[in-house]
């Protein structure tokens, strides 16, 4: 079982691959924020839910591949490729992903990615 707040984000990613939204809700603190900075803030387990929701309604598969991780008390922090697969097309994507752990559950995650190259991946 993770415990730290690195192997707790290490096993968060993992689970995106198998596609199971409520185990990946089951992350996050009822009260947590998930920003993908160019989008619009999720706020809240209803918000995270659904914009995960969504997201799997047009993707595939998504598989995230830490490239490098670092953790530093609560604050995690990882360089990603996320492979995206949506129709015929496969998109790889580099994050980097800023998390916050407080007693297991995730509090706050920012993504920084570059929308032009995940709609250009979609086209």
């Amino acid at each position: 079982m993770a415990n730290t707040p690195d192997e707790i984000i290490r096993s968060f990613c993992d689970k995106w691959a198998n596609g199971d939204v409520q185990e990946i809700i089951s992350y996050f603190d009822k009260n947590a924020i998930y920003h993908n900075i160019p989008m619009t803030p999720a706020n809240g387990l209803d918000e995270i839910r659904s914009f995960i929701e969504g997201f799997f309604s047009t993707a595939e598969s998504i598989d995230f591949e830490i490239l490098h991780q670092v953790a530093s008390g609560d604050t995690v922090m990882n360089e990603r490729i996320d492979t995206l697969v949506i129709g015929d097309v496969t998109t790889k994507l580099p994050v980097a992903g800023i998390f916050k752990v407080h007693d297991g559950k995730i509090t706050e995650w920012r993504d920084y990615f570059d929308m032009g190259q995940f709609t250009a991946g979609m086209a």
